[in-house]
């Protein structure tokens, strides 16, 4: 990545196209959007205000084990009734959309994160992933729309 890139806003390379869940949802609405999207993460948003992010593991570890005597109704009766506000987490950091490419590459390895939400006086403006900043080293990154 030339120097240049490394001082480009976060903003120019986030995902702003990414499905977000309400504290309110259903874990089995949530493992629905993970699985559509191929997404290890979904933010968490309330009346358009960020409040953090569920990862697909802890989805994934509120589904019952093959060794259940539960019907897949009562199953899917059961995931209905659990929330996404249940078992979401704050994330580990946050960057705001000014951000240079390089400071939110350093963050996400400090935090040990793989997606970072960037966040805008409280709102969420989209995610920065390791494929997003990958892109960018290797000279493949266009501004968005561009």
């Amino acid at each position: 990545m030339k120097r240049a890139d490394c001082e480009r806003p976060v903003s120019e390379y986030l995902n702003p196209a990414t499905p977000v869940v309400s504290s309110r949802t259903s874990v089995q609405d949530a493992l629905r959007l993970v699985a559509s999207y191929g997404f290890s993460a979904l933010p968490v948003c309330d009346e358009g205000r960020f409040l953090g992010m569920v990862r697909e593991k802890d989805l994934l570890a509120m589904t019952p084990s093959q060794a259940t005597t539960l019907s897949r109704f009562e199953i899917n009766s059961l995931l209905d009734k659990v929330t996404v506000g249940a078992i979401m987490t704050p994330p580990p950091a946050t960057v705001p959309p000014d951000l240079p490419l390089r400071e939110a590459a350093e963050i996400m390895v400090k935090s040990s994160s793989d997606i970072l939400p960037v966040v805008d006086q409280g709102r969420l403006a989209g995610l920065i992933s390791w494929v997003g900043l990958l892109d960018a080293a290797l000279g493949n990154c266009s501004p968005l729309g561009g």
